[in-house]
């Protein structure tokens, strides 16, 4: 499982292309629009944009304190209580064979509420150790490692991987040539 929900809010305000000149990054939970949009949702009002900040400030401190061995007491209740309004119902069904199967139904009464228990769900699934930073010093995005070795170390191959050992190549000394040193 990748924890997609919970890398999205947390990397919702981070620039994208960093290293390309003053760029003016808006932020995406300035209206409800852009905010719905930036969090794959269908609709927002006005008056959601409040808790969403909050979520996301939540959970902003949540990952900072995972990656960094900060407690994360205060971050991890404060997103169970955003999780809170939350509410499912059990439905067993049966079938012609005879065998019962169990159905969680959600009922959500906000967008918060429904994000906010499904990062909740996915920080319960994951192994939080292969949550990390991306190593390049330029970018600052989250991302979940799933390589089987656990050791990638950019969110992406491209641009990150390929920028950091451009930067490393071009830093390295070279010995100079013999028809330099005439």
């Amino acid at each position: 499982m990748t924890p997609d929900i919970l890398l999205r809010i947390a990397n919702l305000t981070v620039p994208r292309k960093p290293d390309r000149g003053p760029t003016i990054h808006p932020d995406p939970l300035a209206g409800p629009a852009t905010a719905a949009q930036a969090l794959g949702l269908r609709r927002l009002d006005t008056s959601q944009l409040v808790v969403l900040r909050e979520l996301h400030k939540t959970i902003v401190a949540l990952v900072d304190g995972l990656l960094s061995g900060r407690p994360v007491a205060r971050a991890a209740s404060r997103l169970t209580s955003l999780a809170q309004p939350s509410v499912a119902t059990v439905r067993l069904e049966a079938s012609k064979s005879q065998t019962l199967r169990s159905q969680l139904k959600w009922s959500d009464p906000t967008p918060a509420a429904t994000l906010a228990r499904r990062v909740a769900l996915e920080l319960a699934e994951i192994d939080v150790a292969r949550l990390k930073r991306c190593d390049r010093p330029a970018c600052n995005l989250v991302f979940y490692d799933t390589t089987r070795s656990g050791t990638q170390r950019w969110h992406a191959e491209s641009p990150c991987g390929n920028r950091e050992r451009q930067r490393r190549y071009r830093a390295a000394p070279r010995p100079s040539s013999p028809t330099e040193s005439r």
